[in-house]
């Protein structure tokens, strides 16, 4: 990837991970470029409309154009249109929130989600990047890369990303990866949100990638007991989104053989 494009996207994701307006100099600690450099970056962005700064507190947060650019995105996921019904029919049943994602290099971004009717609730946000290493969502998707493309991924995010879930190291992720491609299914206990419990299974949206079902609630009620009589509904209607997508498998079949030593 040219240099420049490469260092513009690497301002967008830190504007949108950060979630808040931040200063050219902050912008440039979290992209590892000089300062001039990342004014440079914004002032081009700016231009066409991707960033936007505050005239009085010179700071600057993501522009309209980002929105347009996504909204062109998830009208081009045809796997929304067909999860649809079905995550409204699961949050009938189950009454927690049910959501849609699809990995994004090494995030995961919420596309869809229908929120629990219950006051007391999980919300995500939609757009937003989630780190791809914690969190059943993400080892669903995960568990479609081969082997050497998820220790890539381990390599390319280092060892102190995963010192908040268990077990952080690399073969201990491939064990996990393991067991979800045996059940079909994750789970996960306030492992990215603090207070959330997660259940998530794969749609298979190609030949070789998949997007993933989720239903998140507050462990205070979602505990495992629920998470159990979630998990075959959750399961069930991510099969079927699958099937109506063409794929009656809903893991593809990656190759998790070792690699030449």
């Amino acid at each position: 990837m040219n240099e420049s494009v490469r260092k513009a996207a690497d301002v967008l994701s830190a504007l949108a991970e950060a979630g808040r307006d931040m200063s050219a100099r902050e912008i440039s600690v979290l992209t590892d470029v000089p300062k001039s450099t990342a004014q440079r970056l914004l002032q081009a962005l700016d231009e066409r409309g991707l960033v936007r700064q505050d005239s009085e507190s010179r700071r600057y947060g993501l522009g309209p154009m980002t929105l347009t650019l996504g909204m062109a995105y998830l009208d081009r996921i045809d796997v929304r249109d067909q999860a649809l019904p079905h995550m409204m029919r699961l949050r009938d049943e189950l009454d927690e929130t049910i959501a849609l994602a699809v990995r994004a290099g090494t995030a995961r971004i919420y596309v869809e989600q229908v929120e629990a009717r219950s006051g007391l609730k999980v919300k995500a946000e939609l757009g937003r990047p989630y780190p791809l290493w914690a969190g059943a969502a993400g080892r669903v998707l995960l568990a479609a890369l081969s082997r050497d493309d998820i220790i890539r991924f381990t390599v390319e995010v280092g060892e102190a990303a995963f010192t908040h879930v268990t077990p952080p190291t690399v073969n201990g992720l491939l064990a996990q990866i393991d067991e979800v491609r045996r059940r079909g299914y994750a789970w996960a206990f306030e492992e990215t949100i603090r207070g959330v419990h997660t259940v998530a299974a794969p749609i298979r949206v190609s030949p070789s990638d998949v997007a993933v079902l989720s239903v998140s609630g507050p462990s205070t009620r979602f505990n495992e007991d629920l998470m159990e009589a979630a998990t075959g509904p959750l399961v069930s209607a991510a099969a079927a989104i699958s099937a109506s997508m063409g794929y009656p498998d809903p893991f593809p079949e990656p190759d998790l053989s070792p690699g030449p030593s």
